[in-house]
């Protein structure tokens, strides 16, 4: 029997101190997943606006647009989600979607750059 782990999201906006990975001109958020231990989650980023890059970055590195995470005992992780606006030309306006492969997306508020 298979037994299908479902990824929880959770989006609000960063506070505190940014990750030493973190770019200044970003708006950042705090995106925490839940999932069960030993679990492998990956994220990609959809409907990021043409010239921008979402990031996902934890303490060591920024991963645009996807990231992978070994669940750690505790079942949770936090990351520092970004939306960096990259070219002169690009929209003033980007939102996203956070999509796990497995439980529901989360839909990032429209971010100004």
């Amino acid at each position: 029997m298979h037994v299908l782990a479902l990824t929880t999201l959770l989006l609000q906006p960063w506070h505190g101190k940014d990750l030493p990975t973190a770019t200044q001109a970003a708006v950042k958020y705090r995106l925490t997943i839940a999932a069960p231990s030993g679990t492998i989650v990956h994220l990609r980023a959809s409907k990021v606006a043409i010239g921008w890059i979402a990031a996902f970055c934890d303490s060591h590195v920024c991963s645009p647009m996807q990231a992978t995470k070994l669940m750690p005992k505790s079942g949770k992780v936090v990351l520092q989600f970004e939306l960096i606006r990259d070219d002169d030309a690009a929209p003033h306006t980007s939102g996203a979607t956070i999509v796990p492969d497995s439980g529901k997306p989360v839909v990032v508020p429209t971010a100004k750059g």
